[in-house]
C-alpha cells in the first residue's frame, strides 16, 4: 500500500512520538510512506520513510494556512500515478481535501488532539477542525481520534456519526520500556511538560506531605515549561528537577522509578486525551496514581492504576502511598508490565490504522 502522510507537526515536538511509531510500524509491515511536514530538508535520514520538506510562514496565525497551500501545491505537482491513499492531519486538511476529491484519491483524517490553545488563535483553530471534520461527514471518508471520549465529543460537535470516527489510542514501544530493578526509597515520577495547566504543583505537596509523616519518598520531574525556573528553585534534595530526558536516558529512569503520576485536571483538553506517558509508565513497571476523568481511565484496568476526585487528589495520593507495603508494590508493578505487554504494545495501534487505510480502496 502506497501512504502519503501530510502533517504540520515536527518530529522534534514532543508529541511526535505517535507519528514516528505509527508510521514506522506501517512501513515494517511493507507499506511505502512519503511523510510531508515542516522538517527541514535531510532531517528524516534516520527513519524508514521518504520525507517530503515543506515550508511555512512563521507569522503566528499563518503557519498552518500557508503550510497546508504549499502542501496542496506539492500534491498537485506530484499526483499519485500508483494506488496511494492519504493521511491528512485536521490542521492542514482544508486545502486538500478538494484536490484529493477532485482526482479521487482516498483519504483519513487524523486528529491526535482538538484545538489546545487557549489565545486569540483558538478561535481560528477551532473553525479549521469543525471544518475538517465536515469535509469527513461530506466526503463520506473517516476520521480517527485517541479515545472513545475524544470520538463522543467529535460526533457531538461536528455531527460526524460515530460509525465514521475510529479510536486509535497511544501505545507504547515494550521492547523499549522495561520493568527495570525497583529499590528504596519510593520514586515517584512525573515526566513531560512543565506547564502551570497540568497541576503539577499539587506532586510537591503530595512529596511533602508524606516527608512530613515519615515516609522515605523521593520524586523526579523530567520536562520544560512556565514552571521549570519555578521548580527549579526548590531547595530539597529529595525532590529532583531536570530537563526533557533523550529517550535513551528516559527509559533508563523510568524503569527503576515505582510511581507515575497523571495530575492533568478534569478539564476538555485532558478528557480527550490519552497520554504517551501513561503507556510508558506502564511498561516501565510503575503503578499510576491519577485524577478520575475518561482521559486517564482504561479498560480492565487493575490496582495499579488508582484514580482519585480532583478535590481529594492530593490526600487520597498520600494515603495511598503511605499504606502501601513493598510485597503488594512489587506485585502491582508486575501486573502493570504484564498489561502494558498484552494490551499497549504500538502494534496494536499500527494494526487499526492499517485496516482503517486498506478499506479505503
Amino acid at each position: 500500500m502506497n501512504i502519503i502522510w501530510f502533517s504540520g507537526r515536527k518530529m522534534a515536538d514532543l508529541c511526535s512520538t505517535t507519528q514516528k511509531s505509527l508510521g514506522s510500524g506501517l512501513v515494517k509491515r511493507g507499506h511505502s510512506l512519503i511523510f510531508v511536514n515542516p522538517d527541514s530538508p535531510g532531517s528524516h535520514t534516520n527513519y524508514p520513510w521518504t520525507h517530503q520538506s515543506i515550508t511555512a510562514s512563521q507569522i503566528p496565525g499563518m503557519k498552518s494556512i500557508t503550510l497546508a497551500s504549499n502542501m496542496n501545491k506539492w500534491l498537485c505537482a506530484n499526483l499519485p500515478k500508483d494506488k496511494t491513499v492519504v493521511i491528512l492531519d485536521w490542521r492542514i486538511a482544508k486545502h486538500l481535501t478538494r484536490t484529493l476529491e477532485k482526482h479521487k484519491i482516498p483519504w483519513i483524517l487524523m486528529d491526535r488532539s482538538p484545538p489546545a490553545d487557549s489565545n486569540i488563535l483558538a478561535k481560528l483553530q477551532w473553525r479549521y477542525w469543525k471544518k475538517a471534520w465536515k469535509s469527513v461527514h461530506a466526503c463520506q471518508k473517516t476520521g480517527c481520534v485517541v479515545s472513545q471520549a475524544h470520538k463522543e465529543f467529535t460526533s457531538k460537535y461536528t455531527g460526524v456519526p460515530q460509525t465514521s470516527i475510529m479510536s486509535i489510542p497511544a501505545g507504547v514501544d515494550i521492547n523499549q520500556f522495561q520493568n527495570g530493578v525497583k529499590s528504596s526509597p519510593i520514586k515517584l515520577c512525573y515526566h513531560g511538560k512543565l506547564d502551570s495547566n497540568r497541576g503539577l504543583m499539587q506532586l510537591i505537596s503530595i512529596h511533602s506531605r508524606l516527608v512530613d509523616i515519615g515516609v522515605d519518598v523521593e520524586l523526579y520531574l523530567h520536562g520544560n515549561g512556565d514552571l521549570t525556573s519555578k521548580l527549579a528553585t526548590l531547595k530539597n534534595d529529595k525532590i529532583h528537577v531536570t530537563e526533557t530526558l533523550d529517550l535513551d536516558d528516559l527509559v533508563q529512569c523510568l524503569s527503576c522509578y515505582d510511581v507515575g503520576f497523571l495530575p492533568m485536571p478534569d478539564k476538555r483538553i485532558w478528557r480527550l486525551a490519552s497520554p504517551l506517558k501513561r503507556g510508558e509508565y506502564l511498561a516501565s513497571g510503575m503503578i499510576i496514581l491519577g485524577i478520575n476523568h475518561t482521559g486517564h481511565q482504561m479498560d480492565n484496568s487493575g490496582d495499579w492504576l488508582q484514580l482519585f476526585d480532583e478535590n481529594k487528589f492530593v490526600q487520597s495520593s498520600v494515603d495511598f502511598i503511605r499504606n502501601l507495603d513493598s510485597e503488594r508494590l512489587r506485585q502491582s508493578q508486575i501486573n502493570a508490565r504484564e498489561y502494558a505487554e498484552a494490551n499497549l504494545d504500538w502494534s496494536h495501534s499500527v494494526t487499526i490504522l492499517e485496516d482503517i487505510l486498506s478499506k479505503q480502496y
